[in-house]
């Protein structure tokens, strides 16, 4: 049974990773290669428009060229100027569901090397090419945006995750022995199970100033947790500098932005 003596001596580990994965991203010219980009396509939460801009996105932030890697129901067409890798049907569904089928990224069969992998509601603001320099026998991803309300929150958010899927294949193989429907009964998503399954010291954190909240940092100036308001209503969205992605979780998704901003940008 865990204790709390427990937690709190993982709350301390997970912290002090997250304190090293900061000192380990490098700094250092752009990567020119060939980048293999992946998204996930299922049901209905989503249409095609969203995998051709976060192609755009990915397109003009790698100028040495990707590699799109689209995983989807066998029957949605793909172009040809992308990769299609066929989702086993597992009989979930739905926008609150479908976010496990994520899981089967981590199945080598489909795709085995260093994968950079995006949620389809990201706008990609700046370059990525850092994450690509990014030490792959670690597994990367963003830490999630609880820790706007609680500093010392290490829990783990999806949306963008970077690592070697060969190296990484044990996930797939344990999910494997496992009933899929009952997992996703005990956890609320992909990343929850993620964070679950992965020991604190083979994971790591983007820079926290890399990745922003859409509705929390973005726009009208942050979101106020105490007074439950944003600071400054109506002045719109402004993506700090440093800042390379910006999340829409829940809503309003991109395609709903009028901001100058962000139109911008999902293109």
């Amino acid at each position: 049974m865990t204790t709390d003596r427990d937690l709190k001596q993982q709350h301390r580990a997970a912290r002090q990773a997250h304190r090293a994965s900061k000192r380990s991203q490098p700094i250092g010219p752009p990567n020119s290669a060939v980048i293999d980009c992946a998204c996930v396509i299922h049901s209905t939460g989503y249409d095609w428009q969203y995998v051709e801009r976060l192609y755009n996105m990915m397109v003009r932030v790698f100028p040495g060229g990707i590699r799109m890697h689209v995983y989807t129901e066998h029957d949605r067409s793909v172009p040809p100027h992308m990769i299609k890798h066929v989702l086993e049907d597992w009989g979930i569904g739905g926008p609150k569901k479908s976010w496990w089928y994520k899981m089967q990224l981590f199945n080598p069969e489909h795709f085995a090397g260093n994968l950079l992998y995006l949620d389809l509601d990201v706008v990609v603001a700046r370059e990525l090419d850092w994450v690509t320099a990014l030490d792959t026998n670690y597994f990367w991803g963003i830490r999630d945006f609880r820790y706007l309300q609680r500093q010392n929150s290490v829990t783990l958010n999806s949306s963008m995750m970077w690592w070697n899927v060969a190296k990484f294949s044990w996930i797939w193989q344990d999910l494997l022995t496992k009933d899929i429907q009952q997992v996703a009964k005990q956890f609320p998503g992909d990343q929850d199970y993620l964070g679950h399954v992965l020991d604190i010291n083979q994971r790591r954190f983007f820079e926290d100033k890399r990745v922003e909240s859409y509705r929390w940092q973005c726009l009208d100036g942050g979101f106020d947790f105490q007074r439950r308001v944003h600071k400054r209503p109506g002045v719109g969205v402004a993506i700090a500098p440093d800042t390379a992605l910006v999340v829409f979780h829940g809503l309003p998704k991109p395609h709903q932005s009028t901001d100058p901003t962000i139109t911008a940008l999902w293109r």
